[in-house]
Parts: C-alpha cells; structure tokens; sequence
C-alpha cells in the first residue's frame, strides 16, 4: 500500500567548484557551463560542450565540465547522457562524491537500483554525512523490502539532521510499508511538529490511519494536506476512498472528480469514482469502471485490499 511518494533524488546538482578554466575561448561558454545568469539546460549543456570540445582544460577542470554537463542532462531527463559524463568526469576525479550521488539519480530513473544503490554507497563512504545519498538508498532497499538496511540509512539521516521533518518522514514510511504503524505514527506526529506545514506528513499519517481503520482521522489528516498544498491527485484519490468506506459517496465523487480533473489517466479515480456511482444507482458508473480496468485491469484488487468494493 505504501510507496514512495515523491522522487527520492534531487535533480538539481551542486558540483565542488574547481579552478577556472584555462584558455577558454568563449566567454559565454564559460559562465553557460558554470550556470551564471540561470542558463537552461539546452544553454549549459552547449557551454560544456565548447568547453569539453575545444581540448582547454585537463584534469579535475575537464571533469568539472563533465559533471555540470551530466546535471543539465538530469534536469532534461537524458539519463543515459547524464551517466556518460559523469563516468566521464569521475575517470579525471574519481573521488567527487556529489558526482557518485548524481550518478545514482540517474541510475535510479532509469530504474537500475543495484547500480544506484552502488554509486550512494560511494559516495556516502567519501562522505558520510551525504544526506541525499542516504535518503535515496533508504527509499530503494525501502523498495526491495529491505526494511533494516532502510531503517538504517533513515537513522543515520535523522542522527545528521535532528530537527528536520523529511527525515521522519522517510523512516515513517519505512515502518509504513513494514506494517509497523504505530512506529509509523511517531514518526509523522515527529515530522508535522517539527514542520507543521508538512503536507506529505500529514497526508502519510492519514494513510496509516486509514489503514488502520481510522478513516474519520484519516480524512481530518487528507483535508491538511490538501489544503497545505500542493493539490495533488493521490490525495484526492485517498481521502475520496476514506468517504467511500464511510458511505459519503458525494463527497468520495467529489474528490475522484478533482483527482480526475489533475490527471485524467487515473485508474483509481474512475474506480473509485464508478463503485461510488454505483451505490448511488448511477448507471455511468459502470463506465468509469470500463475506464479504470482500461488503464490498470486488476485495479479492483487494490480495492478489495482496502476492504473497499
């Protein structure tokens, strides 16, 4: 039931500054490849590009170009370009461990956790206080169930960064997904005291609570994180299945209408939406359930696990 909510790596990417490049014929290129005046990542990627092309610089400058490249390319979602340079770069700097991590980001997109898994453990070892590092390989041995491998990697965040929220949040959902709840509540209450405008904390613990059989909590919790913002369609989605299990079909259409309305290839919404429609003697609802089977044809199993049909 519990996934990861948000992407758990940062795409934009700070690289340690190196010297300035030496000979450099364009001006332009140079400060596109730094990223002075916010160039966009087309601009900066043509700026590295002069710069790695024209032969300028050797060593860790080379390397440097590499890697600010590979973070334009991250920003566009090339993944396989973003490796490239960053094997590129860390051939000439080999112990840049921002390089590792954003290595990792794009191994991850590109859905190869070993791999990714393998670049945060460098780059963790280069520096052991890399917090983004831990928090991504926790979400992934988080992914593969290995729940003590995650719980320490959440740990040590929360040890580095005592008193802020994502950390709870992260080990939070790790207890989560564990089916360890009441660990879980902990955390999220930590979390939203820690940042009462925690809308990802607020909308998690609502999750456990519902789980847990507490939808009216639950629904108190989805109406915080609505109204903190973003609008996003899961929570839509989850606070209209609490109302559906309450029997408050109008209200549970309502949210499957708004979570439809932010994306309109929601499987769960049309379900949702159409076992809502069928209560209430709604003929239409059986078409909404045409739709959802469309997109995800055993969507009715997650239904069925939330003790909703």
């Amino acid at each position: 039931m519990f996934r990861k909510i948000v992407l758990s790596g940062a795409v934009a990417l700070m690289v340690v500054a190196a010297p300035s490049f030496a000979g450099a014929e364009s001006p332009q290129d140079l400060a596109w490849c730094k990223g002075d005046g916010d160039p966009t990542p087309e601009q900066q990627i043509s700026g590295c590009t002069a710069l790695i092309e024209a032969g300028a610089s050797q060593g860790r400058d080379l390397a440097l170009s590499h890697f600010r490249r590979a973070a334009a390319y991250l920003k566009r979602q090339d993944y396989d370009s973003a490796i490239y340079d960053f094997g590129e770069g860390l051939a000439l700097d080999p112990n840049n461990a921002t390089a590792f991590y954003g290595r990792g980001i794009a191994y991850e997109a590109k859905s190869d956790p070993e791999r990714a898994i393998l670049d945060y453990g460098t780059a963790i070892k280069l520096d052991p206080g890399d917090v983004k590092a831990l928090s991504n390989r926790g979400a992934i041995y988080a992914d593969q169930r290995a729940y003590e491998r995650a719980l320490e990697d959440n740990n040590r965040v929360i040890e580095l960064e005592p008193a802020q929220a994502k950390g709870f949040v992260n080990r939070g959902l790790t207890y989560a997904r564990r089916g360890d709840f009441d660990n879980a509540l902990r955390d999220f209450d930590q979390a939203i005291k820690l940042d009462a405008k925690s809308a990802i904390a607020f909308y998690n613990r609502g999750r456990v609570y519902f789980a847990k059989g507490e939808a009216e909590r639950a629904i108190q919790d989805f109406d915080a994180a609505i109204d903190i913002g973003p609008k996003t369609p899961g929570a839509f989605e989850e606070r209209g299945l609490a109302y559906l299990s309450q029997g408050q079909t109008d209200k549970a259409i309502a949210d499957y209408d708004a979570a439809l309305q932010l994306d309109a290839k929601r499987a769960t919404a049309f379900y949702g939406r159409g076992l809502a429609k069928r209560r209430k003697g709604d003929a239409s609802g059986d078409a909404d359930i045409a739709s959802a089977k469309a997109i995800k044809p055993d969507i009715a199993t997650d239904f069925d696990q939330a003790g909703v049909k």
